[in-house]
């Protein structure tokens, strides 16, 4: 998955200097999987005798974009809907986010019955929806 840098914001504390930055970050896996995330960078995030003032904007955005596969397994899902076609279910959209201090993921997928191997779709719950997802997931962020 591409990752676009949607915005660098800096919070100045009231010395004057960058106490962190929020980086705003979009993704697409198109007409499955996409994802809008604002991931806060702290000053321990940084290599130590680095100030955020020594990253450019690039940098700044590498930076949040390693912290984003953490946060997406501590995913919520907090709706799903199935849309129908001559009374079948064909696919399932599932809405997550994901709200901690500082970070703010929404992730919205969409999955069909090739996402559910051993069930048809129209049998499918909650747990179902969450295990197709991270299996995307999975896909796009591979453990390093």
């Amino acid at each position: 998955m591409e990752l676009l840098n949607t915005s660098i914001s800096y919070n100045i504390d009231g010395a004057g200097n960058t106490s962190s930055v929020i980086a705003g970050i979009r993704g697409e896996v198109e007409g499955r999987l996409t994802i809008t995330a604002n991931i806060t960078i702290y000053p321990a995030d940084l290599a130590e005798g680095t100030t955020f003032d020594d990253l450019s904007k690039k940098q700044l955005f590498a930076l949040a974009s390693k912290k984003l596969p953490a946060v997406l397994t501590k995913l919520s899902y907090s709706n799903y809907q199935f849309f129908v076609q001559n009374d079948v279910p064909v696919r399932v959209t599932a809405y997550s986010d994901i709200s901690e201090t500082g970070t703010y993921v929404t992730l919205n997928s969409t999955l069909d019955q090739s996402d559910f191997k051993d069930k048809s779709i129209g049998s499918i719950g909650y747990e179902d929806v969450k295990a197709a997802v991270k299996t995307i997931l999975n896909q796009e962020f591979p453990a390093s």
